[in-house]
């Protein structure tokens, strides 16, 4: 039998979620999705292609205006169930119609071309005259047809529209596509599949594909995500004339440095989901001095509260001071410590303007400093860490359809002791100069369990509140 590739209609009234329906399926956040009615005024494509290969297409539909008006001219002149369809199509040739029933004519058109249909409903009110006559008319057509519940309000009316929509369809569904993980989206293409001889082939390579570009994934972001948090740990900064010049302070510099990385790092990922539109909202609340960073709130931002960070610093031999390295001879001065993309100001020094021989503080300057870096404040590897972990668990469940912007907070990290003192020691060993493969190797390791056991978490949360039945 001949391999097709399912093509569907999302059809069903203005503003109740047709639109996100295709761009969660197809992973697209470039279909216009609004919150005003009639969002949508013309029929338009989207492809899911695995490898070059297009296995989905969604043709994206504007709503049915006037059902009655339809249904009452299909009905006006006697036919058999099995000449329905081609009444259908008589309707679409009629000169008048395109212009009397612009968004009929578009949405069935590619129906009667073949395509199947891909029903939106909401379920929170009542089942009306106007969604009964809708119904009749998919059903005129002889398309495959699947009717698919979308919760975007809470309802009490679900029971009365299943025993209504499975009088019409031959598959009944409630998926939430602002909230669908991915078991539930390889739930709903597989029915698909089922909806007419050819289509189940397609559909089982292209969640096979998706199953196995998650455990892909997982492999791939947790070795990307090793070889950031390195840079960040290990990122010393020149200082040159030109910084000289501008008045630039070394300690913010250094933080525009980590700042900068770390949001190309986030748009990289953004990039490998393809997510195209959506904005990141980094919160840059922790510009904190050094006075603040002493306070115990303060430190449990940062990861950890003031008495477990010294034990754990102790236990993994790291520095529980406040420390960026300054100089040729690396030094350590009490200039900062990692903020709101990355350094927050801890004092005004200006290292270019020392001079040899001269003092800073209780601190003696042999040298006129030429870098400054890395980072060494006990708290800085978990902040990091904690934030790229956050993003990637973000970006990991949010559907293509849900347009918010990813928000990161500072939150203390759940990680035990061992975790929190085994960062600390990768951090010692690489800023050390004793870095090796197999290190490198084990924290991507240990990045991946971290990964996979925050997924684990967010998915048994979700389970009792799944909309796919």
């Amino acid at each position: 039998m001949q391999r097709l590739a399912p093509h569907l209609c999302v059809v069903g009234h203005p503003n109740k979620g047709k639109s996100s329906m295709v761009s969660t399926l197809v992973e697209d956040d470039t279909v216009q999705v609004g919150l005003e009615s009639g969002t949508t005024r013309q029929a338009d494509s989207f492809y899911f292609k695995w490898h070059g290969k297009t296995l989905l297409q969604l043709t994206d539909t504007p709503g049915f205006q006037r059902p009655h008006q339809v249904l009452d001219w299909l009905t006006s002149v006697a036919v058999n169930p099995a000449q329905r369809p081609a009444r259908i199509k008589e309707f679409l040739a009629e000169p008048t119609h395109a212009a009397r029933f612009p968004d009929e004519v578009a949405l069935l058109t590619p129906i009667m071309a073949g395509a199947g249909i891909l029903y939106v409903v909401d379920a929170a009110q009542p089942v009306t005259a106007a969604d009964e006559a809708e119904m009749e008319i998919l059903r005129w057509t002889g398309q495959p047809r699947m009717a698919v519940i979308n919760p975007m309000t809470v309802g009490e009316e679900r029971t009365e529209w299943l025993g209504t929509l499975e009088q019409y369809f031959q598959w009944v569904r409630v998926f939430n596509p602002l909230t669908a993980d991915l078991p539930a989206r390889l739930t709903l293409l597989r029915a698909i599949g089922e909806l007419r001889l050819g289509w189940s082939d397609a559909m089982a390579e292209l969640c096979a594909g998706l199953e196995q570009r998650q455990q892909q994934r997982l492999k791939d972001v947790s070795i990307r995500l090793a070889q950031y948090w390195c840079e960040q740990m290990d990122r010393r900064e020149p200082m040159h004339a030109l910084h000289r010049a501008s008045g630039l302070k070394a300690e913010e510099i250094l933080r525009q440095k980590l700042d900068d990385a770390e949001r190309q790092w986030f748009h990289s990922l953004l990039d490998l989901w393809h997510f195209q539109s959506t904005e990141v909202d980094r919160i840059a609340d922790w510009a904190l001095d050094a006075h603040n960073l002493m306070r115990t709130e303060t430190w449990y931002l940062w990861g950890l509260k003031q008495k477990d960070l010294l034990l754990v610093s102790a236990a993994a031999g790291a520095a529980a001071g406040l420390a960026i390295d300054v100089g040729l001879g690396g030094a350590s001065l009490l200039l900062g410590a990692v903020s709101g993309g990355v350094v927050g100001s801890a004092s005004g020094w200006l290292a270019t303007k020392q001079k040899p021989g001269q003092r800073w503080g209780l601190f003696r300057l042999s040298q006129e400093k030429t870098f400054i870096g890395p980072v060494k404040h006990p708290n800085f590897p978990l902040v990091v860490m904690s934030r790229a972990l956050s993003f990637v668990q973000q970006l990991w469940v949010k559907p293509h359809a849900e347009r918010s912007a990813f928000t990161l907070h500072n939150t203390a990290e759940q990680w035990d002791r061992s975790a929190q003192i085994q960062l600390l020691k990768w951090v010692k060993t690489l800023q050390n100069g004793r870095w090796k493969s197999h290190h490198q190797q084990a924290l991507a390791a240990w990045i991946q369990s971290q990964l996979s056991a925050r997924l684990e978490r967010f998915m048994a949360a979700e389970k009792d509140r799944t909309w796919l039945m």
